[in-house]
């Protein structure tokens, strides 16, 4: 090793991913729209350029870029001159940029042709290449990667890079699934062990959008995740990663935070409210709640209404829900700045019922509770339940997988809801 050096480790930027559906938003000012729109627009590309600012500020000695830089093979305009203005940035300051292409930015798609600063090296598709880091004509790391060639890569890219014996700190840049991770395409497919046997230092992992350090040293093995969550699934913080390499080879991780907005969901009971002031208080202190948690940053939210009571039945009318969901927005959305966006209000509820008195009842729906508890606790029962539902996962589930454990009793909960709501035949005080 020659001395202590850092660097920062992203992947998934998906520049210029669209927002669907905002466009439609008609119950706001035409000022308020425009707000939460341009800054939906922008925000994988200040993202980026958060990243630029971090190697900066941290004075890093290079930037790995993982896969995924750009969210279309046919990559827009606007988001090469973005992506080739950050980096000219770093150009400035003599900051190298390594950078793979994945699965959505692969090679077969259309590009423009620009010319790029000298400090940015692009890995060849479908071949290992690689490129010494050096400080004072001394070199401190040898950065090692590999770039998609199309988007459909099912080879293990993980077993062609290997470390050079002379080489120095060595850092492998793969856009792989290690495990075959089931929530994402099983792309470069490889597993842990083929990243022992390179004999790297560090793997900077792409294409898995959840943060994961699947090996913290000798070597590090690390998935930053995407830096810009793009819908809900994708709502905890989002960042890169600091790496610091001390003399003795050792990589310190530091995560670093640089998404301009956040998605989240809030959970909202109607049990013991008696009408539409008190739900809308309620809902009015969990967003300000929401804000506190979230400083600095804009927040799109769904809310989710919850728990049974006396405002069941009028929620069940869809404009009851939207104008809950317009007065929400009148509140918390800004024509300027950070904002709060209500996204949708999904109902839940049910109206208010015992339901351990009505299992006890010899009735219908007295039964179908029972059966539903037992389900929980019978596994022979809750096959045969799971078997019901075949005809439905030959279509429903072609493109998704089916229900897990937890997702089933879900299901079971809400039958159990859907259940009372159509045969209980007592009428609410």
């Amino acid at each position: 090793m020659n001395g202590s050096f850092s660097f920062i480790h992203a992947a998934d930027l998906h520049l210029d991913s669209p927002f669907r559906g905002f466009e439609q938003v008609t119950d706001v000012e035409e000022a308020v729209r425009e707000n939460v729109l341009a800054q939906l627009r922008n925000c994988t590309f200040m993202a980026l350029e958060n990243i630029v600012e971090a190697c900066i500020q941290n004075e890093v000695d290079f930037l790995v870029l993982a896969g995924d830089v750009f969210d279309l093979a046919d990559r827009s305009l606007r988001a090469q001159l973005r992506f080739r203005e950050a980096l000219g940035k770093l150009a400035e300051r003599d900051i190298p940029v390594f950078v793979a292409w994945g699965n959505h930015d692969h090679d077969e798609g259309l590009r423009a042709q620009l010319s790029w600063p000298g400090n940015v090296h692009f890995f060849p598709p479908g071949e290992v290449g690689y490129w010494a880091v050096e400080r004072r004509g001394a070199e401190i790391a040898r950065v090692y990667g590999i770039s998609y060639p199309r988007r459909d890569v099912f080879e293990n890219y993980a077993r062609r890079i290997c470390r050079h014996p002379e080489a120095p700190f060595s850092i492998g840049v793969l856009h792989c699934n290690v495990g075959g991770v089931p929530e994402h395409e099983n792309y470069a497919p490889c597993q842990l062990d083929d990243l022992l046997k390179s004999r790297l230092d560090y793997w900077a992992l792409g294409h898995i959008h959840t943060r994961r350090i699947l090996r913290e040293s000798h070597p590090a093995v690390v998935y930053p995740g995407n830096p810009q969550g793009r819908h809900p699934r994708e709502g905890t913080e989002k960042g890169c990663y600091l790496v610091r390499v001390t003399g003795s080879g050792l990589a310190a991780l530091r995560f670093l935070p640089v998404d301009t907005v956040r998605w989240t969901e809030v959970v909202v009971s109607i049990a013991g409210l008696a009408n539409e002031d008190d739900l809308l208080s309620g809902l009015n202190d969990r967003l300000k709640e929401v804000q506190k948690c979230h400083p600095g940053r804009s927040v799109v939210v769904r809310i989710r209404l919850v728990g049974r009571g006396p405002l069941h039945r009028r929620l069940q009318s869809e404009a009851a829900a939207a104008e809950i969901l317009t007065e929400l927005r009148t509140r918390f959305a800004q024509p300027r700045g950070n904002f709060l966006w209500p996204e949708s209000i999904r109902c839940q509820t049910g109206i208010s019922v015992d339901k351990e008195a009505v299992r006890q009842s010899r009735t219908l729906l007295g039964d179908l509770l029972l059966l539903s508890r037992e389900a929980l606790a019978n596994e022979e029962l809750r096959s045969r339940l799971r078997q019901s539902l075949s005809v439905l996962e030959e279509r429903a589930f072609k493109r998704l997988p089916p229900p897990g454990e937890e997702e089933f009793a879900e299901l079971l909960a809400a039958a159990e809801d859907l259940a009372v709501d159509l045969l209980w035949e007592e009428e609410e005080p």
